[in-house]
């Protein structure tokens, strides 16, 4: 990224572009992670199960999620477990990146920076709506390829805006 934009041209570099800088640099990290859960609910196939929105199968917390013993078992092999924290972490970022999108608008960014922020909100959406219906279709493989595949494009659109802002 450096090669493609080697200078930061954005006007401003305040505290309110700091505060976006780090905000940016935290959702990518959150979004490191939540591809890391999605590894973990691909792996153990748990998409399979719950296959109900917003609730899993009727439960906000389902009552299973801490069966394994010992506890930390249940982080990486129940399925209940597994798929409540990929949705938690996907309730997050639906919170955290269109609040970050709002900050963004306050702060004067120049055209590329905020294409990247824009951008970053629009994959973030079909992200979620891929994750949604591959859900609720139980997992076909083109589907869940694409949510897999957008994963990828949400991580890359993250680390492009933290990029921007640097």
């Amino acid at each position: 990224m450096g090669l493609l934009s080697p200078r930061n041209d954005n006007p401003e570099s305040n505290e309110m572009m700091q505060s976006l800088r780090r905000f940016s640099f935290g959702l990518t990290l959150l979004i490191f992670i939540m591809v890391l859960s999605g590894g973990f609910v691909a792996g153990i196939r748990a998409g399979l199960a719950y296959n109900t929105f917003p609730f899993m199968n009727g439960h906000l917390i389902p009552p299973e999620i801490f069966m394994l013993e010992p506890w930390y078992r249940n982080f990486f092999d129940n399925m209940a477990t597994v798929q409540f924290d990929h949705r938690l972490i996907a309730w997050i970022l639906a919170f955290l990146v269109p609040l970050f999108w709002f900050k963004s608008r306050k702060v004067e960014l120049s055209g590329t920076t905020r294409i990247a922020c824009n951008l970053f909100l629009l994959m973030l959406v079909i992200q979620i709506s891929l994750g949604i219906a591959t859900l609720l279709h139980i997992v076909p493989v083109p589907l869940a390829a694409s949510h897999q595949g957008g994963a990828v494009l949400l991580f890359a659109a993250a680390l492009w805006v933290s990029h921007r802002l640097r």
